[in-house]
């Protein structure tokens, strides 16, 4: 006799199947390791569906491969931008710019590998008026950067 699932239980299972099978296909593919969050990352994006998942996730790779964007420098720290040019401290406060800033370092250092290698913030100036420029912000994000 067959135990009945329960909508979470069964929506764990699906999740798992599909993530599996992701990983499979990439695998398959000759793709580099991929950690299940990732995995899960480009399944959610595709409503679990394991193909569409896995064809997001190699234009994914083939955009950053071409454009030259990786993720780690050459000891493996991660790398964070903070575009100068794109901030207008007169439409953004402090406060909404800080929350950006610390939650992408806080997804960043959910990696144990991160975590282990550390991280490399850049704050790119290219580009930037004096309209882009925030002393105080430049301040803070440093401060916080330090300790």
């Amino acid at each position: 006799m067959a135990v009945a699932l329960s909508p979470d239980q069964e929506l764990q299972c699906v999740t798992l199947q599909a993530t599996k099978a992701f990983l499979d296909a990439l695998s398959e593919s000759g793709a580099g390791c991929v950690s299940r969050a990732t995995a899960l990352k480009f399944l959610l994006a595709r409503k679990f569906d394991v193909a569409r998942a896995h064809t997001l996730w190699r234009q994914h790779d083939a955009t950053r491969r071409r454009e030259g964007l990786p993720s780690r420098d050459a000891t493996g720290a991660a790398i964070a931008v903070f575009t100068a040019n794109k901030h207008f401290p007169t439409q953004t406060t402090h406060q909404t710019t800080l929350q950006g800033v610390v939650y992408q370092l806080d997804v960043a250092l959910q990696s144990v590998e991160t975590q282990r290698a550390g991280l490399v913030f850049i704050y790119d100036m290219t580009d930037s008026k004096y309209t882009n420029f925030d002393y105080d912000l430049s301040q803070k994000i440093l401060t916080m950067l330090k300790h």
